[in-house]
């Protein structure tokens, strides 16, 4: 049981993190449902207002967050189903090492899925971005 929490926490964290980094927020920006409100992470989302992004750069970045959300939830959806699997062997009182070795495997994959799309969503954004948004992005945040 402290494994699936331990998981779902860490599932639960990515996608806030997600949410967080790629957030402009700024006056009624990123309130479709998806995203977090204004004010929600502090100083990353006042670095993302701040930027003056156009309304092409907003829809860009908008679709950007959509798609990884949509992706996201799906990975998480996984990381639940592997929770469960986790439970069943762990519950059954009787070890089966191979059983957890795999179940464990699975899951480590799937947070690396996880990652990996941060990562795909950091650089899709940062080449919306202009190169002087990019640097006072890189300042804002290097100030926190």
């Amino acid at each position: 049981m402290n494994v699936k929490r331990a998981v779902m926490a860490t599932a639960a964290g990515a996608l806030l993190a997600v949410a967080a980094w790629a957030q402009p927020s700024g006056s009624g920006y990123g309130m479709g449902g998806y995203g977090m409100g204004p004010g929600m992470m502090g100083g990353q989302s006042q670095a993302f207002a701040d930027l003056k992004l156009s309304a092409e750069q907003r829809k860009k970045i908008d679709d950007i967050q959509e798609e990884t959300f949509k992706a996201m939830w799906q990975l998480m959806g996984t990381m639940h189903q592997q929770g469960y699997r986790m439970h069943d062997w762990a519950g059954s009182g009787l070890l089966d090492e191979a059983a957890a070795r795999k179940a464990y495997e699975q899951m480590a994959a799937t947070q690396k899925s996880m990652f990996e799309l941060q990562l795909g969503a950091r650089k899709k954004i940062d080449a919306v971005l202009t190169p002087e948004q990019r640097e006072q992005l890189r300042k804002a945040w290097a100030g926190r």
